[in-house]
């Protein structure tokens, strides 16, 4: 194998799949990169973690073709180290990989490809089309609410419920549920896929805010993403995902308007003065005044603000953990918000005044602390 890259080019790709390599996976050959080069000017890099598999390809000036296992480490420090230039990559023996800069010469120890995990394409498999920026828009707003797990693995990926003209993705950690939904994306299908994190988050940092289509494929095992130059597979998670619809059934007769970051950055400098285990604040809520507070008796500290907002309904006081407040105010895009409630110990629900709503809707809920 042999070929000669731009340096630059080059470790833009390689950043761009970094995050699959796993250092703590048991297979010491999946902390490396393989470089293959099957057609004339074109490289294919892969990693994989066993459970994800991406690949990138790369525009090159290929001499002969051929493939190498290369410690990601010490490649990625020479090239962050080297200024852009051409670099040529020369495989001499099957453990041994020269590179050639304008200045000087750097041999490596590299592994045979033949000790890299296969993966083979889908099989059986169902497909449909989505554009990347949709794509994002559904990550964006659905990844910050999935789960960590262990008991019900399940609840660490976003729900793909797709029937008719109207698709839900959903994503839920016991303290927050979001549902954010898509009228006519037209799939002409019943869809149904349990998506795991780590693979949203790749696609969260591949994709771009375009119209370009992002072709999906699945089975009942896999799935896997084409876009651009690059390739996701992973497997998905298996099992039933909880009936959220009868969650988000109820009915609230206390209504809030409140803008969005006046809500936001009233919670976080009353949360300076919340207790650093519980986070607790409280929210009083009446026509005649609204207001925010904290305390921790621990400190001998305590803070309140009023809130400037509309809020219609019997008076209320409800306590909130405020990271989970702060969090989803963080993952949303308007500028005000409804937040409606029933009582103190009962869901409540949090929604964007979004100008496309008929066309997409986002709904979260979130449990209140006991007082």
């Amino acid at each position: 194998m042999k070929f000669i890259s731009s340096s630059n080019e080059l470790l833009r790709s390689l950043k761009d799949i970094l995050y699959v390599i796993n250092i703590t996976n048991k297979l010491p050959i999946l902390e490396n990169f393989l470089f293959k080069i099957k057609e004339k000017n074109v490289l294919t890099i892969t990693v994989s973690d066993l459970e994800i598999t991406m690949t990138i390809s790369l525009n090159i000036n290929s001499i002969n073709f051929g493939s190498a296992v290369i410690p990601h480490k010490i490649l990625l420090e020479i090239l962050k180290k080297i200024p852009e230039q051409p670099l040529t990559f020369c495989k001499e023996k099957e453990n041994k990989l020269k590179i050639l800069s304008q200045n000087g010469e750097y041999d490596l120890s590299i592994f045979s490809s033949e000790e890299y995990p296969k993966y083979s394409l889908l099989r059986n498999n169902n497909h449909f089309l989505i554009s990347e920026k949709i794509l994002l828009n559904i990550i964006n707003n659905t990844l910050f609410a999935v789960g960590n797990d262990e008991i019900r693995p399940v609840l660490n990926g976003v729900f793909f419920d797709i029937e008719n003209n109207i698709s839900n993705f959903v994503s839920t950690n016991s303290n927050l549920l979001v549902k954010y939904s898509i009228k006519d994306l037209s799939f002409n299908k019943e869809i149904r896929l349990i998506i795991p994190k780590k693979p949203l988050n790749l696609l969260k940092y591949n994709l771009n805010d375009t119209n370009n289509n992002v072709y999906i494929s699945y089975n009942d095992l896999n799935t896997s993403f084409f876009f651009k130059n690059k390739k996701i597979i992973c497997s998905l998670l298996n099992g039933n995902y909880p009936n959220y619809k009868s969650l988000l059934k109820k009915k609230y007769n206390k209504i809030l308007i409140i803008n969005k970051n006046y809500f936001l950055n009233a919670i976080k400098r009353v949360t300076l003065f919340s207790n650093r285990l519980t986070y607790q604040i409280i929210l009083n809520f009446s026509k005649k005044r609204s207001q925010i507070s904290s305390f921790d008796i621990n400190y001998n500290k305590k803070a309140f603000e009023y809130l400037f907002c509309n809020y219609d309904g019997e008076p209320l006081e409800i306590v909130f953990n405020s990271k989970y407040l702060i969090e989803i105010l963080s993952n949303i895009n308007c500028e005000d918000i409804k937040f409606e409630m029933l009582n103190n110990n009962s869901s409540c629900r949090i929604s964007p005044l979004m100008k496309n709503y008929k066309k997409e809707e986002i709904l979260i809920l979130i449990m209140p602390l006991s007082k």
